[in-house]
């Protein structure tokens, strides 16, 4: 027994029993999430949103009256700002995007550690613990797992829920009967507590394909409605309570269309995408499980009129993604992730299947192992290369590293040894991960304008220098250096006086006369930040001036860099 094949023999071991289960799979979570986390900059737009908005509450200490400045939050249920107000009250930190992310990273990795624990007396433990591995490093779990937005919140109770009711489902014993049925309701309460009906409606269209199957839904009763329905609407309560103070009777404010989309969950984007969307979010955000969706979809569907779990993955994932082709206005980014339990379930019982040896199974998606390594370096290259980006050592060993991983996680899968390729295709992904949002994303500073600025006035002798900013009106900007929208017209700016103006060059000219028209004068060019507004598409040059005649020390001044020979861009709406 080679190497790869001694490891995954000892994790399949280990899967056995719970508890060693559980702490590998915590461990795994920890080094996949912890380093993107911890280093990426403030994400505009959402995250700040989300942010911002608990911080405000921090700071008025309030906690029923979310509002990102002077908007009321209709769409953001209230439990996921409270997750973030509690580790912002912790730590102490207010304008730390890290404090915000802790309760995303929290919850999505508990969402993988329900996932092996519920579904171990359905499946066994290789089974649960290889499902549990394929979704902790899907992309998209692990984006949600970053970012300070409600998805990554909603996902823990989701999955508890579902498979809960596949339990429910698939093993009538009365014995587990007593607790699942309450565990389903509180599940379901703290759902939409953080995330509206998001995952009520993937409840609903799963029980409607269910239907569809069995044209039998007695078994609900076990679940007892009638103690869970005042269980669930007692957890989410405080939503609707908060909706009150704002509005009187909830939702009153609210267009027709707009209460749709409020009670929708909170990732509301007005989006009216191409028909596939969401099946090509779901396909590509689900590596490296998509390379034998194919196999596991035919293998559900050849059992479903024998296998009552078959049928649940298949509603499971076949309702939700019906309901988000036809109905959802959400990004696919961040609505796919509810289905991955099942695919990676679905997945696993494939792996379980296989006898170690044979050919792969057929319409298997395993690349050739060199094209594998070229696919997973040209993803962290073209981001490199997109940001012109010099890569240093470090980040070229990572390259190796991925490249290797990926080949021998498609070498397994195309020779058959597919309990092989299930410990190497998730490491794979997880040393892409980390790689891509530990090491390459954050070491790139022209893509994060709000940190340029912030550093750059940072490393002056007065740290605490009166700061304005021109020309970038995102959310990150507020964050992270206090400078709201309304404060950033060239007027506004010259008005208040600052002692530094970081003002972006297509704003120059509109600057220079509004200082003149306040009698004031631009005493010094301190220097130059070439940047990239990424949600905008458009590259920026931020002039960093002084004010007052005082000259401020700048451990980097820029002596080259001076007003006239900044170059002004067309006045595309860049900022």
């Amino acid at each position: 027994m080679n190497a790869e094949g001694s490891l995954a023999h000892r994790i399949y071991a280990i899967a056995e029993v719970p508890g060693k289960g559980v702490a590998a799979l915590l461990l795994l979570c920890l080094v996949i999430y912890l380093p993107g986390v911890l280093r990426l900059p403030p994400v505009d737009r959402t995250e700040i949103v989300w942010a911002d908005t608990s911080r405000a509450m921090v700071e008025r200490g309030t906690w029923l009256d979310p509002r990102y400045g002077d908007e009321i939050q209709a769409y953001r249920p209230i439990g996921a700002f409270w997750a973030q107000r509690l580790a912002a009250s912790f730590v102490g930190d207010a304008r730390d995007i890290r404090v915000y992310r802790i309760p995303s990273l929290v919850a999505v990795t508990l969402a993988v550690l329900a996932l092996y624990i519920l579904a171990l007396p359905l499946v066994g433990g290789p089974v649960a613990f290889t499902g549990a591995t394929l979704f902790a490093v899907a992309p998209l779990t692990v984006l949600v797992s970053q970012l300070a937005i409600a998805e990554g919140l909603s996902l823990f109770p989701a999955v508890v829920a579902m498979l809960a009711l596949a339990r429910l489902y698939v093993k009538r014993d009365e014995e587990t009967s007593a607790w699942l049925g309450p565990l389903f309701w509180a599940a379901l309460g703290v759902a939409m507590l953080v995330n509206a009906l998001l995952v009520p409606i993937l409840i609903i269209a799963t029980l409607i394909a269910l239907f569809v199957m069995d044209r039998d839904l007695s078994w609900l009763r076990r679940l007892r409605p009638l103690i869970g329905v005042p269980i669930a609407l007692l957890v989410a309560a405080p939503w609707l309570y908060v909706r009150h103070l704002q509005d009187g009777v909830p939702f009153s404010g609210l267009p027709w269309r707009d209460f749709l989309a409020a009670l929708g969950g909170a990732q509301d984007m007005k989006l009216r995408a191409f028909p596939g969307t969401f099946v090509l979010a779901l396909l590509l955000g689900f590596l490296p499980g998509t390379a034998l969706i194919v196999p596991a979809a035919r293998r559900l569907w050849d059992a479903r009129s024998s296998d009552r779990l078959a049928r649940f993955l298949i509603a499971w994932v076949l309702g939700y993604l019906i309901y988000l082709e036809a109905l959802s206005s959400k990004p696919g980014t961040y609505m796919v992730q509810t289905m991955y339990p099942a695919l990676a379930l679905a997945v696993a019982l494939v792996v379980r299947a296989h006898v170690e040896g044979d050919a792969p199974p057929k319409f298997h998606l395993f690349a050739w192992p060199p094209l594998a390594a070229a696919f997973g370096v040209a993803l962290l290259a073209s981001v490199v290369v997109f940001a012109g980006h010099q890569a240093g050592i470090m980040t070229v060993a990572a390259y190796a590293l991925v490249a290797w991983l990926f080949a021998m996680s498609a070498r397994d899968g195309r020779s058959g040894n597919l309990k092989r390729w299930a410990v190497s295709g998730p490491l794979a992904l997880a040393a892409f991960a980390v790689t891509l949002l530990g090491v390459i994303l954050p070491s790139i500073e022209k893509v994060w304008p709000a940190r340029q600025i912030e550093d750059f006035v940072a490393k002056s002798c007065d740290p605490g220098l009166k700061v304005g900013v021109v020309g970038f009106r995102e959310p990150s900007a507020a964050f992270a250096l206090g400078v709201t929208k309304d404060r950033q017209a060239p007027e506004a700016v010259a008005t208040e006086e600052p002692q530094i103006a970081v003002v972006e060059s297509r704003w120059l000219d509109r600057y220079q006369k509004a200082v003149a028209a306040k009698g004031g004068a631009i005493s010094a060019t301190y220097g130059c930040i070439p940047s990239y507004n990424v949600m905008r598409g458009c590259p920026m040059t931020f002039v960093v001036l002084g004010h007052g005649g005082t000259d401020f020390c700048f451990t980097h001044k820029d002596e080259g860099c001076s007003i006239e020979k900044v170059s002004r861009p067309p006045s595309k709406d860049c900022d």
